[in-house]
C-alpha cells in the first residue's frame, strides 16, 4: 500500500533579522529546509539556489538509483553556489544547510548537511533524526560536554559542514514512513529558542500540519526569535490527500533571487553539458569578458585573498567553522607524533579551529630540528591527498629521509646519552 504526504509550511524573518536567509520547499514527493548564511555575502541566494536546485525531485523516486539522483542534485546545488561566488567574489563565505527527504511511498531518503533538523514524532515518541553538524555536537560526541550543556554553548551555531564549500560530505540515511508519523524540518531558528519537549507538545497536540507548523512558529517568536523561523510538518497517511499545491518560501520566493539563481543554474547546466571546469564565465548573453572585465577579475582575486583573512578572523564567531573543517596541516598531536589535522593550525578567540585526522606512530622529536619548528608551527597542505602524502614523506623510516635524525648505530646508542641524542632507532 502507497502511502501519502499532507504537508504545511511557514517562513518567517523573526524577530531580529532584516530579512530571510532561510529557504522551503513541500511537495507531494520531495521537502526541504536550507538556512543561508553569509550575511552580506548572500546567504539568502544561497539557500535559494539550492531550494531551486533541488526541488527539480519532487517527482516519483526511481526504484534503482534514488540515492545517486538525490546526491547528484546536492551537487548540482553546491556547483551552482560555487558558481556563483566565481562570478561574483564578494559573494565568497556564502553557504547553506539543507536537509531533505525524498518519498517514494513507503521509504523516505534523507540527505543532511548543516544544522537544520529533521525529527519524527511516532505513536507518541519523539525523535531527533539528525545529527547537527556542529562544533558543539562534536564535542557531545567526544564525550567532552554533555547535551544540556552544548544547548547553552557560546560556539552552539558553528557549523563544521555546509554546502558552499569546495568540497561536502552530506550524510544520507534511508527511514521507512509509517502511517501516522510526523515529520518536522526546521531550521535552527526554530530548535535554537524553542525546546525539544515543547516541540514534542505541539507536534501531539496540533490538528493538521498547518496548525503543527503556525504554532511552532509562534512559539520562536514568543521566545525572542533572534534568527529566521522556518518550519515544514509532513503527515504519513494512508488516504490520497488529493492534490496539494507546492509551497516554495522564505528566499526561495523571493523574485529577485528566483531571477539572479535562475541565470546560475542555467550557467551550471550549460558548464556540465559541455564538460567545463569550475571558474566558467556566468555572463547570461555567452560573451568574452570585457577589458574591464578582466580587470575586475583580478581584482576580484585580491580580494579573495583579503576576504578569505577576514573569515579566519570570524571562525569564533559565526559559520566559518564549516571552511575550516575542509582545510589541512601537519603538525604535532597531544601524544608527540606526526600527524595529520584538519583545520588551521592558531587559535582565533581562544578557539582552537582544528581536529585531529591522522595519528602517526612517529614522534616528532625524531624530526631535525628545522622540521621539528614547522611541525610546531603546522605545515599547511592543499587537500586531504596531499596531507597523506606529506605525512608518509615526513614519517619513511628509511635512512634516506633527510625530515628525520640519522639512524643511530650501535655505537651511537652506546655512546650518547639518551637525552642527549641527535639520532633515532628503528
Amino acid at each position: 500500500m502507497s502511502l501519502h504526504l499532507r504537508y504545511a509550511a511557514v517562513s518567517d524573518r523573526g524577530v531580529v533579522r532584516q530579512g530571510n536567509q532561510d529557504s522551503v520547499f513541500a511537495g507531494s514527493h520531495f521537502i526541504a529546509v536550507a538556512d543561508g548564511m553569509g550575511g552580506m555575502a548572500a546567504g539568502d541566494l544561497a539557500s535559494a539556489i539550492v531550494i531551486n536546485t533541488v526541488a527539480r525531485l519532487d517527482v516519483p523516486p526511481p526504484p534503482d538509483s534514488v540515492v545517486d539522483e538525490l546526491a547528484d542534485a546536492v551537487a548540482d546545488a553546491n556547483r551552482a553556489i560555487r558558481r556563483c561566488v566565481a562570478d561574483d567574489p564578494q559573494k565568497e563565505g556564502m553557504g547553506t544547510t539543507l536537509t531533505a527527504l525524498w518519498f517514494d511511498g513507503e521509504w523516505f531518503n534523507l540527505v543532511h548537511i548543516g544544522d537544520s533538523r529533521a525529527y519524527r514524532l511516532r505513536e507518541g515518541g519523539f525523535e531527533q533524526v539528525t545529527v547537527d553538524d556542529t562544533y558543539v555536537q562534536m564535542l557531545v560526541d567526544e564525550g567532552r560536554i554533555t547535551a544540556e550543556e552544548a544547548e547553552r554553548h557560546p560556539q552552539r551555531s558553528l557549523l563544521l559542514r555546509a554546502l558552499g564549500a569546495s568540497e561536502v560530505e552530506p550524510a544520507f540515511q534511508t527511514i521507512k514512513g509509517v502511517a501516522g508519523d510526523r515529520l518536522l524540518l526546521c531550521s535552527d531558528g526554530l530548535s535554537g529558542p524553542v525546546s525539544d519537549a515543547d516541540i514534542a507538545r505541539t507536534l501531539q497536540s496540533a490538528a493538521t500540519p498547518q496548525e503543527a507548523a503556525e504554532t511552532l512558529v509562534q512559539q520562536a517568536l514568543d521566545a525572542g526569535a533572534p534568527d529566521n523561523v522556518t518550519v515544514l510538518i509532513a503527515d504519513v497517511v494512508e488516504e490520497d490527500p488529493g492534490e496539494q499545491r507546492q509551497i516554495i518560501g522564505g528566499a526561495a520566493a523571493d523574485q529577485r533571487l528566483a531571477e539572479s539563481d535562475t541565470a546560475v543554474l542555467r550557467a551550471v547546466k550549460d558548464d556540465g553539458d559541455a564538460g567545463g571546469d569550475e571558474t566558467v564565465n556566468l555572463r547570461a548573453d555567452g560573451a568574452e569578458p570585457s577589458e574591464d572585465g578582466k580587470k575586475a577579475k583580478k581584482r576580484g582575486r585580491v580580494w579573495r585573498t583579503v576576504l578569505s583573512c577576514l573569515i579566519v578572523l570570524v571562525l569564533a564567531a559565526g559559520a566559518g567553522a564549516w571552511w575550516a573543517r575542509t582545510q589541512y596541516f601537519i603538525g604535532v598531536s597531544d601524544a608527540g607524533n606526526i600527524s595529520v589535522y584538519r583545520g588551521l593550525p592558531f587559535e582565533v578567540a581562544g578557539l582552537r579551529a582544528a581536529w585531529l585526522d591522522i595519528e602517526s606512530e612517529r614522534p616528532a622529536s625524531e624530526a631535525t630540528d628545522a622540521v621539528e619548528a614547522d611541525l610546531e608551527d603546522g605545515i599547511r597542505v592543499g587537500d586531504q591527498a596531499a596531507a597523506e602524502e606529506e605525512l608518509a614523506e615526513l614519517t619513511d623510516p628509511s635512512a634516506s629521509n633527510a625530515n628525520l635524525d640519522p639512524l643511530c648505530s650501535v655505537s651511537d646508542t652506546e655512546a650518547v646519552p639518551t637525552a642527549s641524542k641527535d639520532c633515532r632507532d628503528d
